[in-house]
This record gives C-alpha cells, sequence and structure tokens, in this order.
C-alpha cells in the first residue's frame, strides 16, 4: 500500500497507512474498516464510513502530533455515536422497506354494486350420498331420503390475478307449509378466496327432516313445493350482486313474509366430500 503520510497515533497503538485516492479497505487489529481520504484546501482529510467499528482515526496537520485534527472541529469526535445512530437508521429503514413491500403485496380489493353476476339458480332434489368404506359392512337403505339443493352460478367481474377474500351470500328459499300458508327459509354461506373473472358456484341444503316438517311428507320431497327463490350477495357490508325467481315489486318476496332458518352450508351436510372443486371454498363457523 502507498505511503502518503503517518498518521497520528491517539490511543498508543499502531494505525494503518492511508493511500490518497478512492475508497480503501484496511485492515487493523483483526477488524476491517472502510476510509475514503478527500483532498481539501490542499490538506488531506479522512472521512470514514459509519459502518465502522470502534476507530479513533484523526490525520493530524503536518503530521504533528497534538495539532488541530482536521476530521470534524472537535477532536474529541465519537465515532461510537455515530455508528449508534447508523444502526438505528438502517433499522428504521428496513421497517420501511417491509412496510412498502406488504403495502404492495395487499391491495385492497374494490368490489362496486354489481359486480358480482348471478348467471342462474337451479333448485332439485338431491338423494342422501351413499358412501362405502372398508371394514364396516354394506347396509341396505330401502328408502334413501330426499335433500333440496339451491346452486347458483355466480362471476366477479374483475382482473383475473384477483382474489376476494370473502363474500357473503344470503339465501331465500319461499315455500309453502301444510297449512298452505307462506315461509321463507333463510340462510347466510360465507365463500373465501374467491377468483375473479371465472364461473364459480355455490350451494345450499335443506335437509329431509325440515322439509317434513314444512310440508308434512317426510318420504319424499318434490321441488315443486318451492315458490320462489332468491340471493343476495355482500362484500364488506354491501350488497355486490344477488337475483330472484320474482321480478317486479315482488323481487324481493323474503321482506313480505316471515323466516325461518333451516338453509345449511354444504360442509354442514353429507354432501361436504362431493364435488370439492365445483364450489367455492366457505368459511366453517
Amino acid at each position: 500500500m502507498t505511503k502518503t503520510q503517518e498518521p497520528v497515533n491517539h490511543t498508543g497503538d499502531l494505525l494503518v497507512w492511508l493511500p490518497l485516492g478512492a475508497f480503501q479497505i484496511l485492515s487493523f487489529a483483526g477488524k476491517t474498516y472502510v476510509v475514503r481520504p478527500v483532498a481539501v484546501a490542499g490538506r488531506k482529510r479522512v472521512k470514514k464510513n459509519e459502518l465502522c467499528a470502534d476507530l479513533s482515526l484523526y490525520e493530524e496537520e503536518n503530521s504533528v502530533v497534538g495539532s488541530r485534527p482536521l476530521f470534524g472541529e472537535n477532536p474529541d469526535f465519537n465515532f461510537n455515536r455515530v455508528r449508534t445512530h447508523m444502526k438505528t437508521f438502517l433499522t428504521i429503514l428496513a421497517a420501511f422497506g417491509i412496510l412498502v413491500l406488504s403495502v404492495n403485496a395487499q391491495q385492497p380489493v374494490r368490489i362496486a354494486v354489481g359486480d358480482v353476476d348471478v348467471k342462474s339458480m337451479e333448485v332439485e332434489s338431491q338423494q342422501t350420498p351413499e358412501f362405502q368404506a372398508s371394514g364396516p359392512k354394506n347396509k341396505n337403505i330401502p328408502s334413501p331420503r330426499q335433500w333440496l339443493e339451491f346452486e347458483v352460478e355466480f362471476e366477479i367481474d374483475g382482473p383475473r390475478e384477483q382474489v376476494v377474500p370473502e363474500l357473503l351470500f344470503r339465501y331465500y328459499i319461499g315455500m309453502r307449509d301444510q297449512d298452505g300458508q307462506s315461509l321463507v327459509l333463510t340462510g347466510d354461506v360465507t365463500h373465501l378466496n374467491v377468483l375473479c373473472g371465472e364461473e364459480s358456484y355455490s350451494a345450499v341444503y335443506v335437509s329431509p327432516n325440515t322439509l317434513g316438517t314444512l310440508t308434512g311428507d317426510y318420504r319424499r320431497f318434490q321441488p315443486s313445493s318451492v315458490s320462489a327463490v332468491g340471493v343476495e350477495v355482500y362484500f364488506n357490508g354491501v350488497m355486490v350482486g344477488g337475483d330472484s325467481t320474482l321480478s317486479g315489486s315482488n323481487a324481493k318476496f323474503w321482506q313480505a313474509l316471515p323466516t325461518r332458518p333451516g338453509i345449511l352450508a354444504k360442509h354442514e351436510t353429507p354432501f361436504a366430500l362431493l364435488w370439492l372443486d365445483r364450489y367455492a371454498d366457505a368459511k366453517k363457523d
């Protein structure tokens, strides 16, 4: 390493020679330091990288011991304080960078009224599914019971890469009880991580026991017993879609009739393990 002038030793230890020029990497006492000599007003002045550890390095005017140091105005300049402030600054900078990345990665999902298009609604009767298992003996079921299935096909208007974290579907099924009185069964299902720009499905069910209580027929259910169906879709408490089999002033028939619970989410029924990839995932309470 080229010698320029002898540095002053304030601590009694042998320091390093400083070449005039660009950044230099120097070793001292088993540690590595970065220094940069800078010519100022005909003199050579040492700027020290703030990440340096405990090193008291001053260059004296004319290399005379006890003269005024050219690095700063205070000969007692504390590099430990600089290092502490620099560490604090880097910590804040790193935290800010993480926050920026987090915000960029979690852009808020925006859905406007009408962005959820309910394309179709179908009501049909489904027989209780039978499953085979190894071990137990198969048993004959002479009269499988019937469930009411209400399926909705829908699509969210938005970029295909957008995922909606939650959509609440509120279902309404209008029926007549065995006394001929109109009533509405209702129930909610919250779907999770629904993809935009592609067709999706949601389904709910009414159990054979509930149907038998309403209609008086516990053996078989006929879809013709349903007088009307409807669905409302909510995002963050705002209705963003929906449909009804009735129109005009009767479209929201559920507002004019008594309602009662009785609609079950798919995962609450024997159909839970069927058609998994067809239906949007649902929150399990």
